[in-house]
């Protein structure tokens, strides 16, 4: 029997690698990107703003998942993030739906919620329910590809249109300037070695949410496969926080109060429990992080011995 076609755009990405090799076992995977794949996989260089390429590309998949776009923290004009991420999706989805594709997969993001330090979160943990109120260019981009997304799924046209918000994606060669960057801070800050107690936050998430690669891929697949409705969100994130902070206390830091707590179980059982709340993706798609912070510790733990 042959193996199911689809095509992911952005698959020469930082995350799209993982995601082709999640993949590939049952798979044949073709990558839509500019980037040249690290895998032997075929490989169309072509631009999401190139709406007939896009449609050449799509033709002949039954399954999608889009993952190309600009991704947060990248140094280019705000209108660019619009053009890429948002006029992209459009032209993928539009090239869908005349296509009648069965089954589309779309990065979104946690950053779509628009949570800061100035913006709090109505209530923890945060579910797909949870009002989006994005201010800054990126996260109204990852708002708008949903919007997008969910007009198209009306329409009826493709078979069914998932979007993924993972949260921060902890990549494998990103662990060590993580754990770097935690050794430096303080109690007030989530490391419990320290003896320094100053409101600091560095270049980690303020709500200090996370997943690894492997899991956020492994959603992406999970979504692929499972049976789901016309339109749905799922946020995905590791069960515990980044850093292992005390995720009511660390709340309570960063807004000055605390949010309102809507599930005390999800916090009594675990003091480390994520802000985030997946557990709409392990009803739906069966996907559950397989790792903790311990566990990405001790992979950057045996990834320095094995180089010693």
């Amino acid at each position: 029997m042959a193996q199911p076609k689809v095509l992911v755009t952005g698959g020469g990405g930082l995350l799209g690698h993982h995601v082709v090799d999640a993949l590939l076992p049952d798979h044949s995977v073709e990558v839509l990107d500019l980037r040249k794949p690290t895998w032997n996989v075929l490989h169309r260089p072509v631009d999401i703003r190139d709406l007939d390429a896009v449609r050449s590309a799509v033709h002949g998949h039954d399954r999608i998942v889009h993952l190309a776009g600009i991704d947060d923290g990248t140094e280019v004009p705000d209108q660019r993030y619009v053009d890429v991420n948002v006029q992209g999706t459009w032209n993928l989805l539009h090239a869908c739906e005349e296509a009648g594709v069965a089954k589309v997969v779309i990065a979104s993001s946690s950053a779509a919620f628009g949570l800061n330090p100035h913006n709090p979160p109505d209530y923890l943990p945060i579910d797909e329910a949870h009002p989006l109120r994005p201010t800054r260019t990126y996260d109204l981009t990852k708002m708008l590809i949903e919007r997008t997304a969910e007009s198209f799924a009306r329409r009826g046209g493709i078979g069914s249109i998932i979007c993924l918000r993972p949260t921060l994606i902890v990549r494998p060669e990103k662990i060590p300037e993580i754990l770097a960057e935690l050794a430096t801070m303080t109690p007030a800050e989530g490391n419990p070695g320290s003896a320094v107690d100053a409101p600091r936050y560095g270049d980690l998430p303020a709500h200090r949410c996370y997943v690894t690669s492997r899991d956020a891929a492994a959603a992406f697949r999970a979504a692929l496969l499972a049976d789901t409705a016309a339109f749905a969100t799922y946020v995905i994130a590791a069960r515990d926080t980044l850093g292992r902070v005390a995720s009511l206390s660390w709340m309570d830091r960063v807004y000055g109060r605390q949010p309102t707590v809507r599930d005390p179980a999800w916090f009594a059982s675990n003091t480390h429990a994520s802000p985030l709340d997946s557990r709409a993706a392990e009803r739906d798609l069966g996907w559950v992080a397989r790792d903790d912070w311990p566990a990405v510790v001790r992979s950057a733990t045996g990834a320095q011995q094995a180089q010693q």
